[in-house]
């Protein structure tokens, strides 16, 4: 164990009490004065240097916080468009749901809503403009040939192949989708509707002799199984004729977007 040295203590405390005496008695102040001056620049700048990397700390925290709030509220976006789109796809559904039930509701006595899965066809090299399969099939009382319509009764095509839980329709301007029609004009001039490259409906073997002009409304003749009379297929956008033809023709323009369908029903007999 170290030997405790009384002189050297005896010594510093000496000095201690002369200097505490000497401050007192104010005779180190020009010593202490020229020392403070002297200190100064360095004192500033170890003061400045501390407040700038006190900022520094303050602002990277600062940074941190926010960018940690931004991620935040970003998350918080994200989960608010995409409930704000749940809702809206469920309202559009809504909507189409109380179309299909208004219309069916009034006279027709039996129909089966299906929900389109895919478009473009089955196992065939269809557009997605010409087909669509829905989720229905023979389990549920579907057949081929049966109308398919939208939520205003207008008729949107055919089905043309079942499975246990699946049905293929045939668009309107399929050219497979052929349909028996007549033109709500005066003299109600019947023809054949034919879809034309998914795009239009081509209605063809119009007698000459009738008189037709665009914006004539086109309906399903009744003439064929299973396809109810009066359905809307279209109306009349163009005429062909041809004067050394037997038959003139016509261009017929759908009235809805057939791209925008989700909820379709099969009607029944």
């Amino acid at each position: 164990m170290p030997k405790f040295n009384t002189k050297k203590y005896i010594l510093f405390t000496a000095v201690i009490g002369l200097l505490i005496f000497l401050h007192i008695t104010k005779i180190l102040s020009p010593v202490e004065s020229f020392i403070t001056g002297a200190l100064r620049p360095l004192l500033g700048g170890l003061y400045s240097a501390s407040s700038s990397l006190r900022s520094a700390y303050n602002d990277q925290t600062r940074k941190k916080d926010f960018s940690a709030e931004l991620e935040s509220m970003g998350n918080e976006v994200n989960l608010l468009t995409a409930e704000n789109a749940r809702l809206k796809i469920l309202e559009e559904e809504n909507q189409v749901l109380r179309e299909h039930l208004n219309f069916l509701g009034k006279d027709r006595s039996k129909h089966i809503m299906g929900n389109i899965i895919s478009r473009g066809g089955t196992g065939n090299n269809l557009s997605q403009g010409q087909a669509i399969v829905i989720d229905k099939g023979a389990k549920d009382g579907i057949s081929p040939g049966l109308a398919v319509v939208n939520g205003q009764g207008i008729m949107i095509g055919k089905i043309i192949a079942v499975q246990d839980y699946l049905s293929e329709v045939y668009l309107t301007v399929n050219p497979a989708c052929r349909l028996a029609a007549v033109i709500q004009n005066q003299d109600k001039t019947s023809g054949i509707t034919q879809g034309e490259l998914g795009l239009a409906i081509k209605m063809e073997f119009i007698p000459q002799t009738k008189e037709i002009k665009a914006g004539d409304i086109v309906v399903t003749s009744g003439l064929e199984q299973n396809i109810p009379r009066g359905l809307v297929i279209g109306k009349v956008a163009q005429v062909n004729k041809e004067s050394n033809e037997l038959w003139q023709n016509a261009v017929i323009e759908p009235l809805i977007d057939l791209d925008e369908l989700i909820i379709v029903s099969v009607l029944v007999p």
